[in-house]
């Protein structure tokens, strides 16, 4: 997984000024200053990058997946990678 949060973390800097380095599991994206278009935009990012589909939130939710922070993000995105290698 560190592999996968290697990757994603320069994706997220591309929306935000914060220093992701000193990033606490319970910061939030709104938090860091990334609202929910650059969130969009940062699925459609991770998508392209991991050659992955990310369903849409309500479908994550029932799978129990949230999209609140980096910690969730890294946990989606490696459950996908996995599921796209199997």
């Amino acid at each position: 997984m560190q592999d996968i949060k290697a990757q994603i973390l320069p994706i997220l800097k591309e929306y935000t000024e914060a220093d992701l380095d000193r990033l606490l599991p319970e910061d939030t994206f709104a938090s860091i200053g990334i609202d929910s278009l650059s969130l969009v935009e940062i699925i459609f990012d991770l998508e392209e990058h991991f050659e992955i589909t990310i369903p849409p939130e309500a479908d994550l939710e029932q799978q129990g997946f949230s999209l609140q922070n980096l910690d969730d993000i890294v946990n989606l995105v490696s459950s996908l990678c996995q599921q796209k290698n199997d």
